[in-house]
């Protein structure tokens, strides 16, 4: 292996996951016309998330491809034609999300999916690590204006994901 081969391959083992591309694709995006319920069964907790005045809930959901993905949820940021937002909930799917000021500070909270993939979601005090093994899915919940239009889907990594109205 040459040497300039050989520091790539290096660079790439020392790189943080969250620094490392995440391949994914959107599967679904879909806007919710009131309230969502979520349930964390680990915490006996239940409830349901509602959108701020003149906003509606958008849930986009993704499929991973053979990468792990760790990193802060708020690297995944929303294109609208009103502007870009920041999830307010994730999960491992459309059904699974939770409200990200609902977790526990310094608690994870885990779920595994049907491909036996896990998800988790950890909290701190300066935010919410989404983890996720290959071949899984997640999914975001975002608050929007009612007439904010969908566009793309902003990964951690820098790549824009078109979401077809």
């Amino acid at each position: 292996m040459n040497v300039i081969a050989a520091a790539a391959v290096a660079a790439l083992i020392a790189a943080p996951l969250s620094a490392q591309p995440a391949a994914a694709q959107v599967t679904a995006s879909q806007a919710i016309a009131g309230t969502m319920s979520f349930e964390i069964p680990s915490l006996n907790l239940k409830g349901s998330v509602r959108p701020s005045a003149d906003h509606r809930l958008q849930v986009v959901t993704l499929s991973l491809d053979d990468e792990p993905t760790e990193t802060d949820v708020r690297r995944f940021r929303l294109v609208t034609s009103d502007g870009t937002y920041e999830p307010i909930g994730a999960g491992g799917g459309a059904t699974l999300i939770i409200p990200l000021d609902r977790i526990p500070l310094d608690q994870e909270v885990g779920q595994i999916l049907p491909s036996d993939a896990i998800v988790s979601l950890i909290r701190r005090a300066d935010g919410v690590t989404i983890e996720a093994e290959p071949r899984g899915t997640v999914a975001f919940l975002y608050d929007v204006p009612l007439a904010a239009a969908v566009r793309s889907l902003t990964l951690p990594d820098g790549r824009v994901l078109r979401i077809a109205p």
